[in-house]
């Protein structure tokens, strides 16, 4: 039997976590501006993850690489000291979509990145989940998830990433 403590523990997590769940800024802007830029289309991975994004440059692409909906392209960029790491899939549907943004925020969570200021937003599109040095976002079935090696240099990644 769990005391009352625990319960009332329980529950206050259970409430702070939906409303972070639902919660986005007070402006109802995304992050980033990521609400603002382009719908990504095709396949086409030097499109979707264009070589330069900014000071940002990517290693090159393995010859066989092609963009999966249950698998995620993995590619790092790197401008001097900063590196950044990139996920891409492409979802069988919008909600499979959304499902991977509540998957990464799960993660994070467990692996205890700081949620200080953290934003997440699940019904609208983008969806997203922000927190530190990582987003992960979709647009439609697209899902991209991008962690940096700083707050900073994840700024400055987003500033130019297309979508």
């Amino acid at each position: 039997m769990l005391s009352r403590r625990a319960v009332f523990r329980a529950a206050v997590f259970l409430l702070s976590s939906s409303l972070a769940i639902v919660s986005a800024a007070a402006d109802g802007a995304a992050p980033f501006g990521i609400d603002k830029r382009p719908m990504p289309s095709g396949a086409n991975l030097d499109t979707l993850l264009p070589a330069k994004v900014g000071a940002f440059a990517r290693d090159p692409l393995a010859k066989d690489l092609k963009l999966k909906s249950d698998e995620d392209v993995n590619v790092t960029y790197r401008a001097g000291k900063d590196s950044i790491d990139v996920g891409l899939s492409k979802p069988d549907s919008i909600a499979d979509a959304r499902d991977a943004i509540q998957v990464t925020r799960d993660e994070a969570v467990q692996s205890k990145v700081p949620m200080a200021g953290s934003r997440t937003s699940l019904k609208t599109d983008p969806a997203y989940f922000h927190a530190h040095d990582f987003i992960s976002w979709s647009r439609g079935t697209y899902f991209f998830y991008v962690k940096a090696s700083s707050p900073e240099s994840l700024a400055k990644f987003m500033a130019a990433f297309p979508y």
